[in-house]
C-alpha cells in the first residue's frame, strides 16, 4: 500500500536502534559480567511481564497503543478521541485489541474536521497524521490539528411566537445567543426549547422551522427560527386499549390524575401518566401518547396502550449468601396474584428458609436455622383519586445475629404515593416484637434494659422520602439521589420505647471523561430517646461496616462491642456517620475497577438524648482505603472489594498492630486491618 499525503509513517525509531546496539553487550568477566547478567535477566522478565500485561500485534498489523491529539484546546480531547475509528487498545491482555487500519486514518481526518464544525470551528483541519512505533507490534497514532478561529452568531431571530405568549414564556432565553460560538448543539437545543414551550402550554401541533446562514470563511452566522403555534388544545377523552382482565376504568382513572380532561395540553403530563399506569404492577408494557386532535372541539384525546403481564406467578429457587462475618444457605419461594378479587388488588405470599453460620461453617461461633414467612397486600388508588395507594405486610421471622438470635413478628401498614415523577413518599405505621434467645453465657454488657424478659417491642410511625435524579439505578454514571427516613417511636401499652430516629442520605455521581465516574455518599443517623432511662432496644440501634457500608470492617463490625462467650460481638449505638468517595473506571469489556476511601463511626448506646453527637466529632472517624473490581451483568455489577483500614497513631515505637484504631466505645478491641467483600451491585 502506498503512502498517503499528510500521513507520515515512522518505520524505524530509537527503540529499534537501541535494541540493535545492545546486542552483544554484556560480555565481560567477574562482578561486571555477573551484574550485567542479572540486569539482562531482570530485563527479560520485565519484557515477559510486559508481553503478558500489554496487548500487541505484528509488524504488518500492529496494535494501537495510544491515540494522541496535538493542538486540541477548544474542544474536549477525550470526547473527540471517542469519535474516531482509530482507537487505543485496552491496557491489559484480557481487554480488547484494536489494530491499526491505515485506510481509517484518512476517514478520521474527516471526522475530526466534522467534529470541529459541529462546535463552530469551520476552519479546523488536520495538518499531519503520524504512526509512531513503540515496541514490536505496537504503534502510537498522533494527529496534529490546527483549530482556527470559531464562527460567532451575529443575529438570532424568532418569528411567529407572539401568537403564543404562554409558549414564549415557557421557552425562556434560548441556548443560542448573539455573540456566542455557533454550535449545532446549541442550534438544535434552541429548536427543542421552542418546541417544548409549545408542547407544554397547549400547542401540541405547533411547528418550529430553524434556519441558519453560516459563513465559515468570514466567521459569522445568522440564525432564524420560524414558529407556527397552531390552535391551543385541551386534553380530551382517555382511551384505554390492550386490557383483558384489568378494568379499563381503573387504568383510565390512574392516567386521569395526570392528564385530566379539560386541562390545557402539557406533554410532560403524558410521561407522568405513563409512569403512574406502569406502577399498577400488572402490565409488561404501558404507553401513554396523544391521539388525533379534534380541532373543532379544541381537544386532543389521550391513548393508553397496555399489555398485561401474567396475573399469577410462582417463583422458587436456592441461594447462597456470604460475607466476612456470615454464611447462609437459603431457599425461597413466592406466589403472587396481581388481580385478587378484582380491581387490581395484589396478594403475595413468600417464604424463605435456610441455615446460617457466624462467621463461617469452618469455625462457627453461632449457627442455626433462619427463615421468614410473609404475606403482603397492595391496593392501588384508595385515596384522593389515584394519588395514594394502600399496602400492608405481616411477617414472621427467625433470625441469627452476631450478638443474639431472635424470633419476631412484624406488621406494617402504609400509604405510599408519588407526588412527582422522581419523588417517592411512603408513610407507614410499624409494630415489631422480638423474643431474644441464644444470648450466650454473659449478656450483661448488651443493651437489654428496655427488653423486659428478653422481649423487645418497637411501635413507631415512619416516613420515607426520596428523590432520585440518577441516570440509571444500577449502572449510574451521573446524577443525585437524596433520601430521608424519619421514625417516631412510642409505647404500645406497657411495652415499647419513646424515641425519634433520623437517617438522611445523599449520593452524587459525576462522569470524569469516558468510562470514569466519581461517586460520593454521605449518611448520618441519630436516635434521640425521649424521657427514657436506658438505651433503645438492641434491635433498633445503628451498626456499620460491610460491603455496602464502611468497607474497612466486616458486616456490622464497626460498632461498640461486648465480650461474649470468648468472642467480641457488636452491640450498636445511637449515632451513625458514614462517608464514601469512590473512583470507578472501565477496564475494558464488562470489567470495571474502583479505588475508594471510606470513613465511618458509630456512637455508644445510651438513654441520653444527645449521645448521637459523638459521631459528629470528626477526629474520631475511622478510615479505610481500598480497591475493587466489578463485572457488569444484566442484574447489576458483581463486585469484589478489599478495604484496608488506615492507622491513626504514627508515633515512633508503637507496635504495628496498635497503630490502628480500636472499635468505638471503651472495649479496646481491634478488628482485622484488611477485609475482603463480595457482593452484587455497587456499594451505593
Amino acid at each position: 500500500m502506498g503512502r498517503r499525503r499528510g500521513i507520515s509513517y515512522w518505520n524505524d525509531g530509537p527503540f529499534d536502534r537501541r535494541a540493535r546496539r545492545n546486542v552483544g553487550e554484556g560480555r565481560g568477566s567477574g562482578r561486571t559480567g555477573a551484574r550485567r547478567s542479572r540486569l539482562a535477566l531482570v530485563a527479560a522478565l520485565g519484557t515477559l511481564c510486559g508481553a503478558c500485561l500489554h496487548v500487541r500485534g505484528t509488524a504488518e498489523r500492529p496494535a494501537v497503543a495510544a491515540v494522541e491529539l496535538r493542538g486540541v484546546k477548544a474542544v474536549d480531547a477525550e470526547d473527540l478521541r471517542g469519535r474516531l475509528a482509530t482507537r487505543a487498545s485496552d491496557a491489559y491482555a484480557w481487554g480488547d485489541v484494536r489494530f491499526l487500519d491505515r485506510d481509517a486514518l484518512e476517514f478520521d481526518k474527516r471526522r475530526i474536521a466534522a467534529f470541529y464544525k459541529e462546535r463552530g470551528y469551520y476552519r479546523a483541519e488536520v495538518e499531519q497524521v503520524e504512526v509512531v512505533p513503540e515496541v514490536e507490534g505496537r504503534v502510537r497514532v498522533v494527529f496534529t490539528i490546527s483549530e482556527g478561529a470559531p464562527v460567532r452568531v451575529t443575529r438570532v431571530t424568532v418569528e411567529g411566537l407572539d401568537a403564543a405568549p404562554e409558549a414564549r414564556a415557557r421557552a425562556g432565553a434560548l441556548a443560542l445567543q448573539q455573540g456566542q460560538i455557533f454550535t449545532w448543539a446549541k442550534y438544535d437545543a434552541s429548536t427543542a426549547q421552542l418546541r417544548k414551550g409549545l408542547e407544554e402550554t397547549g400547542y401540541p401541533i405547533g411547528k418550529v422551522t430553524p434556519g441558519a446562514v453560516v459563513r465559515g470563511t468570514e466567521g459569522t452566522a445568522e440564525v432564524v427560527y420560524q414558529v407556527e403555534p397552531g390552535p391551543r388544545l385541551r386534553f380530551g377523552a382517555i382511551q384505554v386499549a390492550g386490557t383483558v382482565e384489568a378494568p379499563e376504568r381503573k387504568v383510565a382513572a390512574r392516567a386521569a390524575g395526570q392528564v385530566t380532561p379539560g386541562d390545557w395540553f402539557d406533554a410532560r403530563r403524558l410521561e407522568r401518566a405513563q409512569s403512574r399506569v406502569f406502577e399498577l404492577g400488572v402490565f409488561s408494557v404501558a404507553r401513554v401518547t396523544p391521539g388525533t386532535p379534534d380541532l373543532e372541539a379544541g381537544t386532543i384525546p389521550v391513548d393508553v396502550n397496555v399489555r398485561e403481564a401474567p396475573f399469577h406467578t410462582v417463583r422458587a429457587g436456592p441461594g447462597v449468601a456470604f460475607e466476612p462475618s456470615r454464611f447462609d444457605v437459603i431457599g425461597q419461594a413466592s406466589w403472587t396474584h396481581r388481580n385478587w378479587l378484582g380491581d387490581l388488588r395484589q396478594l403475595k405470599f413468600d417464604v424463605r428458609g435456610g441455615y446460617a453460620w457466624i462467621p463461617d461453617p469452618v469455625r462457627p461461633i453461632r449457627q442455626g436455622t433462619v427463615g421468614t414467612i410473609g404475606a403482603e397486600f397492595y391496593q392501588p388508588a384508595v385515596l384522593f383519586g389515584d394519588k395514594v395507594d394502600f399496602t400492608t405486610r405481616l411477617e414472621l421471622e427467625k433470625s441469627l445475629e452476631q450478638a443474639y438470635g431472635s424470633t419476631s413478628g412484624k406488621f406494617r401498614i402504609g400509604t405510599p404515593f408519588r407526588p412527582a415523577q422522581r419523588w417517592s413518599v411512603v408513610p407507614s405505621y410499624n409494630f415489631e416484637i422480638y423474643k431474644l434467645q441464644d444470648l450466650g453465657g454473659d449478656s450483661s454488657a448488651l443493651p437489654l434494659q428496655n427488653c423486659p424478659s428478653l422481649f423487645c417491642v418497637l411501635s413507631y410511625l415512619e416516613q420515607r422520602v426520596s428523590w432520585d435524579g440518577r441516570d440509571h439505578p444500577l449502572l449510574t454514571t451521573r446524577g443525585l439521589y437524596l433520601a430521608l427516613a424519619l421514625q417516631e417511636g412510642f409505647p404500645a401499652g406497657d411495652y415499647g420505647y419513646t424515641y425519634l430516629r433520623f437517617l438522611p442520605e445523599a449520593r452524587a455521581f459525576h462522569p470524569l471523561g469516558t468510562g470514569t465516574v466519581l461517586a460520593a455518599r454521605g449518611r448520618f443517623g441519630a436516635i434521640v430517646p425521649i424521657n427514657e432511662t436506658g438505651p433503645a432496644p438492641i434491635v433498633a440501634l445503628f451498626l456499620s461496616g460491610g460491603a455496602n457500608s464502611m468497607r474497612g470492617y466486616g458486616s456490622q463490625r464497626l460498632s461498640p462491642m461486648a465480650f461474649q462467650d470468648g468472642e467480641w460481638v457488636p452491640t450498636g449505638g445511637n449515632g451513625l456517620l458514614e462517608l464514601s468517595l469512590e473512583l470507578r473506571h472501565s477496564l475494558g469489556g464488562s470489567l470495571e475497577g474502583a479505588v475508594f476511601l471510606d470513613a465511618g463511626n458509630v456512637s455508644t448506646a445510651s438513654g441520653v438524648p444527645t449521645q448521637y453527637r459523638e459521631v459528629l466529632d470528626l477526629s474520631k472517624l475511622q478510615y479505610a482505603l481500598g480497591v475493587g473490581v466489578r463485572y457488569r451483568t444484566a442484574v447489576g455489577p458483581f463486585r469484589a472489594d478489599v478495604g484496608v483500614r488506615l492507622p491513626n497513631d504514627l508515633s515512633p515505637g508503637v507496635p504495628f498492630d496498635q497503630r490502628f484504631p480500636t472499635v468505638p466505645g471503651d472495649s479496646g478491641h481491634r478488628e482485622p486491618i484488611a477485609v475482603f467483600h463480595v457482593a452484587l451491585g455497587e456499594a451505593f
